[in-house]
């Protein structure tokens, strides 16, 4: 059985959107020949991966292996105030093996509005 967080309509959605703006904005461009670039587009969005998942997912869009530790540092290097972007990350504890399964996404940063 594959673990998975449920994300709801309304959640996806929103995340969505905030990517979209994110895209529109100019601030999340792809490159494919940058491994952080790649990482990024594999990330965002409101589905939550696993480091394989995002190691897989990554071999899919751009045809290029990057390594699950490869891809864990490019998450560490995520800056909400750089990128537009923030990591989030659930872990849930695998019943069947009972170990920690640790699950990450990129969404849009909140916005500081001035007041």
């Amino acid at each position: 059985m594959k673990l998975s967080i449920y994300v709801d309509e309304f959640e996806r959605a929103d995340i969505n959107d905030g990517i979209r703006s994110l895209i529109r904005s100019g601030y999340l461009k792809e490159n494919e020949s940058s491994q952080f670039s790649r990482v990024l587009h594999a990330a965002a969005g409101p589905t939550w991966r696993t480091l394989r998942d995002l190691e897989l997912l990554v071999l899919q869009m751009y045809g290029v292996a990057d390594t699950q530790a490869a891809i864990s540092a490019r998450l560490r290097e995520v800056k909400p105030e750089i990128h537009g972007l923030k990591k989030e990350r659930r872990y849930i504890k695998d019943p069947e093996t009972l170990k920690i399964v640790h699950f990450y996404r990129l969404v849009a940063a909140e916005k500081e509005t001035a007041e």
